[in-house]
């Protein structure tokens, strides 16, 4: 493997990183929301200022590696830029996703049927991002193991697909709910189907990757 090659996939190991403790603690924000919100507003606003931190240094990566290598016109890795393009532009759908919640006032009725329905999504975006983390690491010498995790992102992007499906379902046909609550669920849970679909789309783009 080249030098600027290790260099780049260096880079991208620490992105993917950043990505999974992002995702991480949008589960953690989450976790206080649904159990009392006004009660653990000061700790969630934490949280949530760690995971923009955690934006801005993922940016910063995205941005030194684009300059660094973009410019120096590095033959056939233009494939690589493209992926940290991809993969930092996963980290708006969590931070938004945070940022809606709080708008979501939901009576103790439906309470435990959307806390089930969203955790299920939740922990299947956070077991993509850990795949994820995993395949960029193994980038450098593993490609049977890259193979074999992007063979599973895709699986997992099906189960979320069947979920997400079974949530939009349960909402719109829950007579309890009203339109303003309803209308933000719809929200909050497309993006989190849309983040699975980018990470799915990181997933072909490093099946790309291997052929090179």
């Amino acid at each position: 493997m080249s030098k600027i090659k290790e260099e780049i996939i260096s880079m991208l190991i620490e992105h993917s990183r950043i990505i999974y403790s992002v995702l991480s603690d949008m589960g953690v924000f989450y976790s206080g929301w649904v159990e009392n919100y006004e009660k653990n507003k000061s700790s969630l606003e934490k949280k949530k200022s760690k995971m923009q931190m955690l934006e801005e240094d993922a940016d910063s990566i995205k941005i030194q590696l684009i300059q660094n290598y973009s410019e120096a016109e590095t033959a056939g890795l233009g494939d690589y830029i493209a992926l940290i393009l991809r993969m930092d532009n996963v980290i708006n759908y969590p931070l938004e996703f945070v940022d809606i919640l709080p708008q979501i006032k939901v009576d103790k009725k439906n309470n435990q049927e959307l806390k089930k329905r969203f955790e299920k999504l939740i922990n299947k975006t956070i077991e993509m991002a850990n795949v994820l983390k995993s395949t960029i690491k193994s980038l450098r010498d593993k490609p049977d193991v890259v193979f074999s995790n992007t063979t599973k992102i895709h699986e997992i992007e099906n189960e979320i697909d069947a979920i997400y499906r079974e949530f939009l379902e349960y909402i719109y046909s829950n007579e309890n709910l009203n339109i303003r609550v309803l209308l933000r669920l719809r929200d909050s849970i497309v993006l989190l189907e849309q983040l699975a679909d980018r990470i799915h789309d990181i997933a072909d783009i490093i099946r790309v990757l291997l052929y090179q």
